[in-house]
């Protein structure tokens, strides 16, 4: 019974308006990751883009992180439709790593941006010495996350198209 629903549910994911989803989706998440990677990295090495974007950062961290499964589950759908073709595992396995580093770079975007609400940190009992600490580690989480994420956009882009070109 599990498994006709999840199939049920991968009929519905595979197309929209009757162009595969995948690839329609997955234009969104090729610019989303890279945008909301490169704001993340901005709004770390820049305290004043962080002053003015405000909520933008995790918000965009956010909907990227939305995106991910909603590409990866039509290109399954997709993938499954085509009979598995071995030419596109490899792409498949790309895919799917994509949310190991977008996930995290949502989570380390919110925490730097709750970091910096006086109403946050001031009933932290922590010292101004843990907290600069704290807020240095963040700040290292957000570029790590953010050269992760795209990292994997690229592999799994670069092996989606070898998988359609070739």
């Amino acid at each position: 019974m599990r498994r006709a629903h999840r199939r049920h549910y991968h009929l519905a994911m595979e197309t929209f308006a009757g162009l595969p989803l995948h690839p329609l989706v997955v234009h969104f998440v090729v610019v989303a990751v890279p945008v909301a990677a490169l704001v993340g990295i901005v709004v770390t090495l820049w305290p004043r883009a962080r002053a003015h974007l405000g909520w933008f950062p995790p918000l965009l961290g956010l909907i990227t992180l939305i995106s991910v499964p909603i590409a990866t589950t039509a290109g399954e759908a997709l993938f499954e439709s085509m009979g598995s073709p071995p030419f596109a595992q490899r792409h498949t396995e790309l895919g799917d790593q994509v949310i190991l580093a977008v996930g995290p770079l949502f989570g380390v975007l919110a925490l730097q941006w709750l970091l910096d609400r006086p109403a946050v940190y001031d009933r932290l009992p922590l010292s101004d010495h843990a907290l600069t600490w704290i807020r240095r580690a963040v700040a290292a989480a957000v570029i790590a996350a953010a050269v992760a994420s795209i990292w994997l956009v690229i592999l799994a882009g670069d092996s989606g198209a070898r998988a359609v070109w070739t």
